[in-house]
């Protein structure tokens, strides 16, 4: 019974995504909604991948799927990917769905698959993935994930020991994801950059699990990623088996121990959330088996999504475009601080991360973002888009950015009258991950702004 449920439930989102394609529609989640809607132990009886590598966390997760499925695939693999889709149950099953027999025989043996941190019970003791990465472990959406020890108990809840945990070693709450079942493979980023920034930015630990004694902190990057140990008892930051020991941003490149090799490798971007993304990418890639060559030539070749960052010059002046995603505190003071540690003596920045026009939206969460970054001096010009402009002000003041430097429109797009061209040497477009369509036509009507300036 089992057996004919899962078929005919397989025939359905067949059926259904086929549907959804000749209709010129997007048959990313559709077709496994249906599926689990009629057989709610689809993923446990689809066809599995010889292997499965699974890639979640806070923040990074999108960036570093597709990077391991476009070194994999320019390595010769051919790879099951959700990079276009869905990272929930739906997505995922979805993703299987179109890539497998009628009778639901896998097509390809190796998949890369980002999934949500919230959907790991419902996938996870399913597919049983060969490896999963973890990218980190943060305060996110208070509607939707709460705080870290949710999330950290929803994930190791859903880990069988089958397993094999690519975990982000400077990050203490990640670190600690699955049990001792699991076999644990530890990246970080080694290298100092200086005295790091002290913002405001709230801690998502600060205590040892293991005693309760406070952490004592060796080195802190941002939030509480570095490496902390406790006085009190042995509990301290693991021992990294692939850390990036150097960077070289004149030869774009960068320098990386991995267990008994040293490697250099190019740079992909220098944003140190980006560094970490490719340290994960590359540590799953090495343990998978992937040579130093065929990781170096496959990143040679690949480019940070447009959608999510992207640069260039217009009269001179460079644009960046920087995605910042809202509700998500940490990922927003990251995009804030990039812009602080960016080039440029005079900068101009559009910040558009206000998505929902319900003004009854809860801004808790901008209290949890570290608006400090704004008050540097090379910041001169601050424009914010969306309904929510009052409460950026305020957020604003409370860490200390003048009040004369900062414009607020409620349309997107009157953004660009507030911008001199002459007052600027870079101009910074910050905007959240649901409007990246919107944050283009920003770009485009800024891009016409300066170049009549200039005329």
């Amino acid at each position: 019974m089992g057996k004919i449920r899962f078929l005919a439930a397989l025939l359905a989102a067949k059926t259904c995504g086929l549907g959804l394609r000749l209709l010129g529609r997007n048959a990313s989640y559709l077709p496994g909604k249906v599926a689990i809607k009629l057989c709610p132990d689809f993923l446990g009886h689809i066809g599995r991948p010889e292997t499965i590598i699974a890639v979640t966390g806070t923040n990074g997760k999108t960036t570093v799927s597709n990077m391991v499925a476009d070194i994999l695939t320019a390595s010769g693999y051919d790879v099951i990917n959700n990079g276009l889709g869905s990272n929930i149950n739906a997505g995922v099953a979805s993703t299987l769905i179109d890539n497998s027999t009628i009778t639901g025989r896998a097509k390809k043996q190796l998949a890369v698959l980002e999934v949500d941190e919230r959907s790991s019970l419902k996938i996870y003791p399913y597919l049983e993935p060969d490896y999963i990465v973890c990218t980190n472990i943060m305060r996110d959406s208070v509607t939707r994930n709460a705080n870290t020890d949710f999330i950290t108990y929803i994930i190791s809840s859903a880990v069988t020991a089958r397993s094999r945990l690519i975990l982000n070693g400077d990050d203490i709450i990640c670190s600690g994801l699955g049990s001792d079942a699991n076999e644990k493979v530890f990246y970080g980023v080694e290298y100092r950059t200086g005295g790091a920034h002290q913002g405001t930015e709230l801690k998502d630990i600060t205590y040892c699990p293991a005693c309760g004694q406070e952490l004592e902190i060796e080195y802190l990057r941002y939030n509480h990623i570095g490496r902390v140990h406790c006085s009190a008892c042995d509990f301290r930051s693991p021992a990294l088996q692939y850390r990036i020991t150097a960077l070289d941003r004149d030869q774009a490149c960068f320098t990386m121990v991995q267990r008994d090799l040293t490697e250099t490798y190019p740079m992909v971007n220098d944003n140190i959330t980006n560094m970490y993304n490719t340290a994960a990418a590359i540590a799953v890639l090495s343990e998978f088996g992937l040579t130093p060559e065929q990781i170096r030539s496959g990143l040679s070749s690949l480019h940070i999504v447009s959608s999510r960052f992207d640069r260039e010059t217009v009269g001179g002046k460079p644009i960046t475009m920087q995605l910042a995603k809202s509700w998500n505190p940490v990922a927003c003071s990251r995009a804030f601080d990039y812009l602080r540690c960016s080039e440029g003596k005079k900068k101009t920045a559009i910040v558009m991360i206000d998505y929902m026009v319900d003004h009854t939206e809860n801004v808790c969460w901008l209290y949890d973002c570290d608006y400090s970054a704004f008050a540097d001096p090379s910041i001169t010009r601050l424009i914010f888009g969306g309904p929510r402009g009052k409460d950026h002000i305020v957020r604003c003041m409370i860490d200390g950015v003048d009040k004369d430097k900062i414009v607020t429109t409620e349309d997107l797009f009157d953004t660009v009258n507030h911008v001199d061209p002459s007052d600027a040497d870079s101009f910074f477009i910050l905007y959240d991950l649901y409007l990246v369509e919107e944050a283009k036509k920003v770009e485009a009507l800024l891009k016409k702004r300066i170049e009549e300036a200039n005329q």
